[in-house]
C-alpha cells in the first residue's frame, strides 16, 4: 500500500486501467445480452410451424373426383 502512495502516477494509471476494463467489459456484456449470447440465457422455445396452415383450403386434403 505504501508503494501506491509513493507513486501517484502509477496509482492513477492503475485506476484508469481498472475503470477502462470495467467499462469495456460492461459494454461487452451489454452487447452479448442484447444478442442473447450469454451462457445463462436460455434459448427460446422453438414453435412448430406448419407451412400454409393459416390459408383457407389447406386445412385437410380434399377428396379428388374419380372421373366416373
Amino acid at each position: 500500500m505504501t508503494r501506491l502512495k509513493r507513486y501517484p502516477l502509477l496509482t492513477a494509471a492503475l485506476v484508469i486501467a481498472l475503470v477502462l476494463a470495467i467499462v469495456i467489459g460492461g459494454y461487452g456484456m451489454f452487447l452479448a445480452s442484447e444478442a442473447g449470447r450469454l451462457p445463462w440465457q436460455v434459448d427460446p422455445t422453438r414453435i412448430p410451424v406448419t407451412p400454409f396452415s393459416d390459408f383457407p383450403g389447406f386445412d385437410a386434403p380434399a377428396a379428388t373426383p374419380d372421373g366416373s
